[in-house]
């Protein structure tokens, strides 16, 4: 497995193979062959872990056993905290400071519970004893006789005489008017019918309370009283950078699957970077290196493929590109500038003639 950077030469030697299984055998070290120069690609990480405290009131619903479990402290800023495993996660501890755990009742509940405030302390809520006839929908046909007003209007109504089709239902004695066969046989001439939902009662049952006319007071969640403790929380909170010279524009070339990349990780602030760095690495990751306030743990990550950009004079047309590989040095090719320039000329030639040809058909 190749790991160390491979020299021009060694570069140079990757791509006459390249060349000469296409068939151009071609010496590539001679005076003027061919120009290597290095856009190697590279990736930092810092992932730090910065420490803060702070504390707080806190209270909680109830009597809470586990108030009483947690750690306790008396000066937060001496309270030992061990680093984070990983400095990537958010951690946080929470204490409790000493002599600050008590009870102290609701003022807003009594015994944990309150006037419900959907029927307002009555059980019940409002409703109409009575509700139009479904049937008749409380109009003249409640009564062929009187309408439903229990007064027959005129001496036209008689039992049988009002015409109904052959699936109309019975009609009933009227118990306005007293006539018979003639009532909507659902409200008997009425022309409305006693309410469902509340039995003629005129109420129905709260549907928040169910007619207990008090309900769990939700703050305090029914228990009356609250747990109250000064809280001193220790935090690390993640506080990454990074930095990257392998951009989009080189994906093509499957690096992270055949390249053969150099991998370092470091912990401390004062680790020696790795050797595989060029100068112009350690200066985009200068300002990155040192501690941060407050910060108590860090992991660096470097990556590194060399890369070499190889134009051969004799192939203006293509550039070649070599890093180290599992195989040795891979070597991809692509369009040079000058060939993509070329193309694109041409294809704005032919759009150009498109267009022209258009206009004489036209014409």
């Amino acid at each position: 497995m190749a790991s160390a950077v491979p020299s021009d030469d060694d570069v140079l030697r990757a791509v006459e193979r390249r060349l000469a299984e296409r068939g151009a055998p071609v010496d590539l070290r001679a005076p003027g062959a061919a120009k290597v120069s290095w856009q190697s690609l590279f990736e930092f990480r810092v992932d730090r872990s910065i420490e803060k405290r702070h504390e707080r009131a806190t209270r909680q619903k109830g009597t809470s056993e586990d108030i009483e479990a947690r750690p306790t402290y008396t000066d937060l800023d001496a309270y030992p905290v061990a680093p984070p495993d990983d400095p990537a996660r958010t951690y946080r501890h929470r204490l409790v400071r000493e002599g600050t755990v008590d009870e102290v009742p609701c003022d807003g509940c009594v015994g944990g519970r309150t006037t419900c405030g959907t029927c307002k302390g009555r059980g019940g809520m409002p409703c109409p004893p009575d509700v139009e006839c479904e049937d008749c929908h409380g109009g003249v046909d409640a009564c062929w006789e009187c309408d439903g007003t229990g007064t027959p209007r005129t001496r036209r109504a008689r039992a049988g005489s009002r015409p109904r089709g052959p699936d109309a239902p019975e009609r009933a004695v009227c118990r306005r008017c007293g006539r018979r066969d003639v009532a909507c046989p659902t409200c008997r001439g009425r022309t409305r019918k006693v309410c469902t939902d509340c039995d003629g009662t005129a109420s129905t049952p709260c549907k928040e309370c169910r007619g207990a006319k008090r309900v769990t007071h939700r703050p305090c969640g029914g228990a009356g009283r609250f747990t109250v403790w000064t809280e001193g929380v220790v935090a690390h909170l993640p506080d990454p950078d990074e930095v990257r010279l392998s951009g989009p524009q080189f994906a093509w070339l499957q690096t992270d699957l055949l390249g053969v990349w150099m991998r370092a990780e470091l912990t401390g602030v004062t680790d020696a970077l790795p050797d595989f760095l060029e100068d112009g690495h350690r200066d985009l990751i200068a300002r990155h290196l040192p501690a941060r306030e407050n910060e108590v743990r860090r992991r660096m990550t470097f990556a590194y493929l060399p890369l070499a950009r190889v134009e051969v004079h004799g192939h203006p047309d293509r550039v070649y590109y070599a890093f180290p590989a599992v195989t040795g040095i891979e070597v991809a090719r692509r369009p040079s500038r000058r060939r993509v320039t070329a193309l694109a000329w041409a294809a704005t030639a032919v759009a150009a003639l498109v267009v022209a040809v258009s206009l004489a058909v036209l014409r």
